[in-house]
């Protein structure tokens, strides 16, 4: 193993070491001509030339939200819920989707389980088959709630890709978007975000 020492006027030294084990082939690095600005990382382009560049932040790449605001009976087997589908097409193969689902439910019955799930057209990434439950017990009807989930999918494709939420009964029936007295008042949302897969939450 080799270095380059710098030696400061006051004595201590700044080395450039090479790497621990042998390089496949001689490496040659290309210093940039000039100084970067307060922030910039040095990069480089693949073939040993240096340059200072300004690191790219984690960011949202695309936001589409569609909201439903009529209402829909639940049936015993899923069913898509109206208006709560998104197309959205990856800008990279590498980029991940945040899927944000809100339903307003309705219970008209003692003893009402519903249950909802968001499905994927896409096969080659995640499976989204996690069903989410509201539940209820005491007595009467009129009771409403909230279905929430939240889902992170690591899609591992730049084609369309069709996101849908699906709605059902388990026990009893059950509507979405209404308020208490069973009239329609409620609103039912459905989100999708991609994010560069850089961001941390």
């Amino acid at each position: 193993m080799s270095n380059i020492k710098l030696v400061h006027s006051g004595g201590n030294s700044v080395s450039l070491t090479t790497p621990d084990s042998n390089p496949a082939a001689n490496r040659t690095f290309k210093l940039p001509g000039a100084d970067g600005t307060s922030g910039q990382a040095m990069v480089t382009d693949g073939s040993g030339a240096l340059s200072f560049a300004s690191l790219a932040a984690s960011s949202i790449l695309q936001l589409k939200q569609v909201r439903f605001t009529g209402t829909q009976a639940s049936t015993s087997s899923y069913a898509d819920v109206s208006g709560l589908s998104i197309t959205i097409t990856p800008t990279n193969v590498n980029t991940q989707m945040i899927l944000i689902m809100n339903l307003a439910t309705y219970h008209l019955n003692t003893g009402t389980m519903c249950s909802a799930k968001m499905v994927s057209s896409n096969t080659g990434g995640d499976t989204l088959n996690y069903e989410v439950s509201d539940y209820y017990n005491p007595s009467g009807s009129g009771v409403c709630g909230n279905i929430n989930q939240f889902i992170l999918d690591d899609h591992n494709t730049t084609s369309a890709i069709t996101y849908k939420v699906q709605y059902k009964h388990d026990n009893g029936s059950g509507d979405l978007n209404k308020d208490y007295s069973g009239t329609n008042n409620g609103i039912s949302t459905f989100t999708v975000i991609e994010i560069d897969s850089g961001v941390i939450f």
